[in-house]
């Protein structure tokens, strides 16, 4: 039996009304899809551009601070002129202090010759017998290169090896890396650390913990 005129309607009308519906479930979900897609895509996003730490440039006066010295006065050589300074009342200690990213008391246990890059001169590995102030103290053991023309290079010319086993003040800060040095290692995104070795005694660490206190109270 053919199919009335109203049943084909009926059926063409909940056709439509089955398309309708159809088309407006994609037209709901295509909005929440991509905003989906869009915030998977910003988180994504996010954690693929993450900052990453950002170090000081190594200029100015920060040149002075953490200028790659061993103070004779921490090796013995202090002389007459050394006589009588008092830590407490050095500047330069408290800055040292109060912007360097830690001091510490730290033993030398490894002097080795040798070449980093297009320069020679020592390696000098220490160990962290106490943090003394700040808060990004080095973990476990490390190291600095001290260049040929560097100005620590005339007491590890003098002393070198000896130098094993002697425990000074260390005042370090890292630093943003060394474009040439990071091209020739392959370790672009290291930062580069720079010091200043002083005497290890009471004096010395009761200058730096007062240092630190102030910066505290502040």
């Amino acid at each position: 039996m053919a199919p009335s005129y109203t049943n084909y309607m009926f059926r063409l009308s909940r056709g439509a009304r089955g398309a309708r519906r159809s088309v407006l479930t994609s037209l709901v979900c295509l909005p929440c899809a991509a905003l989906l897609c869009l915030c998977c895509g910003g988180i994504a996003e996010r954690g693929a551009t993450a900052p990453q730490t950002a170090f000081p440039a190594y200029e100015g006066r920060a040149t002075q601070l953490f200028d790659d010295t061993i103070e004779p006065a921490a090796v013995g050589y202090g002389g007459i002129a050394q006589q009588g300074l008092v830590p407490t009342h050095d500047a330069l200690l408290r800055e040292r202090t109060q912007t360097g990213d830690a001091v510490v008391r730290a033993r030398v246990v490894t002097v080795t010759s040798g070449d980093e890059g297009q320069d020679s001169g020592w390696q000098i590995g220490l160990r962290t017998l106490e943090t003394v102030a700040g808060k990004r103290a080095p973990e476990g053991d490390f190291s600095f290169f001290v260049a040929s023309r560097g100005p620590a290079a005339g007491v590890l010319r003098m002393l070198d090896a000896r130098l094993i086993g002697s425990t000074f003040v260390v005042f370090l800060r890292a630093f943003e890396p060394d474009a040439t040095a990071a091209g020739e290692a392959g370790e672009a995104g290291r930062p580069t650390l720079h010091f200043h070795f002083a005497r290890d005694d009471k004096d010395e660490l009761g200058a730096v913990r007062e240092a630190s206190l102030l910066l505290e109270v502040r």
